[in-house]
């Protein structure tokens, strides 16, 4: 085998320019056939009333935990109005945010013995009687939360983050999620041995980007409230909105019903990173999160997510032992691979990446570039200080198939440096899928990162007008924390466990 010279790159033609070369239909190979049936559906999720939710939320122990671990107790003589009720009882009162949709309407509610003793019966098992007892007859007031909110929650934002998040990780743990009891392939991973991931804009309480507005026709000078950090954000589609954005990671059972487990929330930078320097962009905080839960965990499998991963973002956590799946960007041009040589001299295949799998350039009569994928007999992995993983591919040849195997993973070679163009040699895993797109198995795993589109689609509708009800990416990424509690605690009471 030998490796064909690689000319200078040129700029890639647009998807709407069309292209200049046709691909072969898919074989039958061990990421399916075209006669496979799609997976079935699941059962249809149970609706909850909000007590239900409520009572899922305040029964949850690692709530109370993970609030005294970061939100410890303000000390004697600090400076500042002094809390009429505990910390804890204020991260409560962040996540029933998320049910009643709004602060004014869990302060209404918590107001209330309905809704404030369920609290109190849980702060007695929980944490103790005396704590109990000494709780004030009602719930925290608006004002009392606003002050607390602004004062104290914000700058704890970090530590709660970081609790919340580690406490999930346990949690989907617990209910045999990401263990060594699943025993899924590498191409068809168990449904629990997969994260998926995106990313949403949440919309503030007001579309207004200027403080100040003027009626040309009468005059009028009109104030508004301007989310500081909230900016256009352009998603797929091409469509524009305004918000703060957000990355979110999680995992679930299969076929089972409020399963869903929020393992790690953050919130990413969508300006420039003049504009917003203390924030990562998609793709690095995505790199990041999901590094991070695979150390906590055994048997991690594969990972999913949309375009906006790249393959400088897929390289990594493919060297850290998963199986990373994305769709291929239609505007990528086929790159050379190799070329094989039959061993006796009388035959030679010239192999590209073309469409994210492996594929042999052939000459139509007509003088048509076809590139014809090659069936993949196996996806093997190979362990080590860095993960390798291998497709073992089966090359047509009227002589004779011929059989080899292929990194899709970045090799040193590809890292390289090439003198002609200034630029790495092949960026592998941005041409290359371990699992081909368009296949049954990778329209599989594609189908569990649709679930985060469900996940972004009822945080929105938890609040009127589907807006979050806080100013700022702090403000807003604190409130979405307290969804995911929310949800949490939904999928621990009745989510079930993999048995």
């Amino acid at each position: 085998m030998s490796t064909p010279k690689r000319s200078r790159r040129t700029p890639q033609k647009k998807a709407t320019e069309g292209k200049n070369w046709l691909l072969g239909p898919a074989p039958d190979d061990a990421f399916g056939a075209a006669a496979d049936l799609p997976p079935k559906h699941g059962p249809e999720a149970p609706h909850l009333t909000i007590d239900e939710r409520f009572e899922y939320l305040v029964t949850n122990p690692d709530l109370y935990a993970v609030a005294q671990q970061a939100l410890p107790a303000p000390r004697d003589g600090q400076a500042g109005r002094p809390l009429t009720f505990p910390p804890y009882i204020f991260f409560v009162f962040l996540c029933a945010i998320s049910v009643f949709g709004s602060a004014r309407g869990t302060a209404a509610c918590l107001a209330r013995p309905l809704w404030w003793e369920p609290v109190r019966r849980a702060v007695r098992e929980f944490i103790g009687s005396d704590a109990a007892d000494a709780l004030p007859d009602r719930g925290p007031t608006r004002s009392q939360w606003n002050y607390f909110f602004q004062n104290h929650l914000k700058k704890a934002v970090g530590d709660v983050r970081d609790a919340s998040r580690d406490a999930w990780i346990q949690q989907a743990i617990a209910q045999g999620m990401m263990t060594g009891k699943s025993r899924g392939s590498w191409i068809y991973p168990e449904r629990e041995q997969v994260i998926h991931g995106d990313a949403t804009v949440a919309s503030p309480p007001s579309d207004h980007t200027e403080e100040t507005t003027v009626n040309t026709e009468t005059g009028e000078i009109r104030q508004h409230r301007v989310d500081p950090d909230a900016s256009y954000t352009t998603e797929g589609g091409g469509r524009k909105v305004y918000g703060n954005k957000f990355l979110s990671v999680a995992v679930r059972i299969a076929n089972t019903p409020h399963s869903r487990v929020i393992l790690a929330l953050e919130s990413v930078r969508h300006k420039s990173r003049k504009r917003d320097p203390l924030r990562e962009d998609e793709g690095t905080a995505t790199v990041r999160l999901v590094k991070y839960i695979m150390s906590k965990v055994d048997n991690l499998r594969a990972f999913t997510y949309d375009t906006a991963l790249r393959g400088v973002h897929r390289a990594p956590l493919i060297a850290a032992g998963l199986v990373v799946y994305t769709p291929h960007h239609s505007g990528n041009e086929p790159q050379p691979l190799l070329k094989y040589d039959g061993g006796d001299g009388l035959c030679s295949h010239v192999l590209y990446a073309a469409a994210g799998r492996v594929c042999e350039r052939l000459i139509a009569v007509d003088g048509e570039t076809l590139y014809t994928p090659l069936p993949v007999q196996e996806l093997e992995c190979r362990k080590g200080t860095q993960t390798r993983f291998y497709q073992r591919i089966e090359i047509p040849c009227p002589r004779g198939n011929h059989h080899t195997r292929i990194r899709v993973d970045e090799t040193n070679e590809d890292r390289e440096i090439d003198p002609s163009t200034k630029r790495r040699r092949f960026n592998r895993t941005e041409h290359l899928r371990q699992i081909a797109p368009g296949t049954p198995a990778g329209k599989r795993l594609k189908g569990f990162r649709q679930d985060s589109e469900s996940q972004h689609s009822r945080f929105d509708q938890a609040y009127h007008l589907e807006r979050v009800p806080a100013y700022g990416a702090v403000g807003a990424l604190l409130i979405y924390l307290g969804y995911a509690w929310v949800n949490n605690s939904i999928a621990r009471a009745v989510g079930g466990s993999k048995t």
